[in-house]
């Protein structure tokens, strides 16, 4: 069998800008649409164990079903805004901001008690050397 190359240049075409545009488009839109369809994912399953129905679901996050439906889809570019009203009305984080600069640890100091026993706590902060700030809550526990 021979090999005919002017049928072979007549099939290949090169790119037309449009799609070289759309590609270029999608690969650098891929790191939010990943992150679009985690987010959509975790709300389809918020929806099937809370038996929820995508209207309800927009009713919670004031928005118009068609825009969940959208969400759904796992390719909306999500503002901070929505990624806020989709936690309020499912009452869970579902996008999680590193703080490294917060430190919390809680420290108990054991005591007497008599008759009544009241709580409070202190929370100091202060400043590490490397400039990051640390918070420790204290709770002091005493016998009345």
């Amino acid at each position: 069998m021979e090999l005919n190359l002017d049928k072979l240049d007549a099939a290949i075409r090169p790119r037309s800008e449009a799609s070289a545009r759309r590609a270029r488009e999608r690969k650098e839109s891929r790191a939010w649409r990943s992150m679009s369809q985690d987010v959509a994912l975790a709300l389809y399953h918020y929806l099937r164990t809370n038996e929820m129905t995508q209207k309800a679901l927009a009713e919670k996050m004031e928005v118009s079903p068609a825009y969940v439906a959208k969400i759904l889809k796992g390719a909306e570019n999500l503002t901070l805004e929505t990624i806020s009203r989709i936690q309020s009305a499912i009452g869970k984080q579902i996008v999680h901001i590193d703080r490294p600069y917060e430190f919390t640890a809680t420290i108990s100091f054991p005591a007497r008690i008599t008759h009544k026993q009241t709580a409070s706590s202190k929370v100091y902060s202060a400043k590490t050397s490397s400039g990051s700030f640390f918070n420790i809550s204290t709770p002091t526990t005493y016998a009345v």
